[in-house]
């Protein structure tokens, strides 16, 4: 039952904190990425800030996000984050954690800004206004652990020669003969190398797409190192570990599980990326991998794609990443699945649909109408 009188619509930050301050239970669902995860973690933190019972989850569609908010007794909300038009609230559109931060500070005295910077960097946005003074950017590279080695070898936010790989890493760092502790010219001759790395015989897209990887935005108060770190564990484990990435938002999980996690993610990431050649069509590059179809489709649009479009088709369903000035990644696979299949924004889309052809075919028919 609507206790905002606004069902259907996409919240503001008043709305949203309406309705979490009158549910007698909330019910909060997430779309399957790290912004969308951020902001559903300031509205569950909230929810326990004034001892409301809440419920957080993440869903890979549109319709199962529907399914998850059915079913709420009388005086319950429910609230849909990235998913317009569902439950209660429904927050869509700009940057998802941004929206929740205000809605959460009317009832959190302390929320968690490192959890909206992650979100923010999640959706390859720069934080401003109040958020951006909370936060100090060095140079060098935004990683979650301090481990030079292994932040190097596990981000998804880059593909280099080395990624994947503790020892090319290690190798890399020794080649650089940078200290123990990391002064601001040491972090610029490592962000310099990885750059160069990134970004040889890459596409061109690959030289701009570094800009979420360099000049992190630093977390000294927070779970991992970097705002961009922090980021890339909560994208990855979204898509693939949705209770344990629901468990880091929320400020429950053990930070070493969550890492662990995001290390298999990212290494089949990249394995998937160096094994496979994108086919490519007009107006779309397909591959076709036994790994997560997310971070990977994003990869392969920065680095491999000479197309605005690049899909891939995972082990457990399929990812469409558009650039930013390429078409609406989520119309484009909306119209070939249909809307209740997909979840996603602009520039990123998911389904849960694995039928290659099927999609590539659809997606060159919605390119051609």
């Amino acid at each position: 039952m609507s206790t905002t009188g606004r069902s259907g619509s996409s919240a503001d930050a008043a709305t949203l904190t309406d309705c979490l301050r009158e549910g007698a239970f909330v019910r909060v669902v997430a779309r399957a990425d790290g912004d969308a995860l951020a902001a559903a973690g300031l509205l569950g933190r909230a929810c326990s800030a004034t001892s409301t019972p809440y419920q957080v989850s993440v869903a890979a569609t549109r319709s199962d996000a529907s399914a998850r908010l059915e079913g709420l007794a009388d005086g319950d909300a429910g609230v849909a984050v990235g998913f317009d038009g569902l439950g209660d609230a429904s927050l869509s559109g700009g940057v998802l954690s941004e929206t929740a931060l205000d809605a959460a500070r009317a009832l959190d005295a302390s929320p968690s800004a490192a959890l909206a910077l992650a979100g923010v960097r999640a959706a390859d946005e720069i934080p401003s206004g109040a958020l951006a003074d909370l936060v100090e950017r060095r140079p060098g590279v935004g990683l979650p652990v301090a481990d030079l080695s292994d932040g190097l070898a596990h981000t998804t936010l880059c593909h280099a020669p080395w990624s994947g790989d503790d020892r090319r890493t290690g190798a890399l760092l020794a080649e650089l003969e940078l200290p123990a502790e990391l002064e601001a010219d040491s972090h610029r001759r490592l962000a310099s190398r990885v750059a160069l790395d990134a970004t040889e015989d890459a596409a061109p897209d690959s030289v701009d797409a570094l800009s979420r990887v360099l000049r992190p935005h630093v977390l000294p108060d927070g779970p991992f190192e970097t705002a961009e770190g922090y980021g890339d564990v909560l994208d990855c484990l979204a898509y693939s570990r949705p209770g344990l990435a629901t468990a880091l938002a929320l400020g429950v999980a053990d930070r070493a599980d969550a890492l662990d996690a995001w290390r298999e993610h990212a290494t089949a990431t990249h394995d998937a990326l160096r094994a496979n050649d994108p086919a490519r069509y007009s107006g779309v590059v397909v591959c076709e991998v036994d790994a997560p179809a997310w971070p990977l489709a994003r990869l392969v649009r920065d680095g491999r794609s000479p197309e605005s479009l690049a899909l891939v088709v995972g082990d457990s369903g399929a990812a469409l990443a558009s650039t930013s000035d390429g078409p609406d990644a989520s119309a484009v696979l909306a119209a070939a699945v249909g809307d209740d299949a997909v979840s996603g924004s602009a520039t990123r889309a998911l389904t849960t649909e694995t039928d290659t052809e099927a999609l590539r075919e659809g997606v060159q028919g919605a390119l051609s109408t």
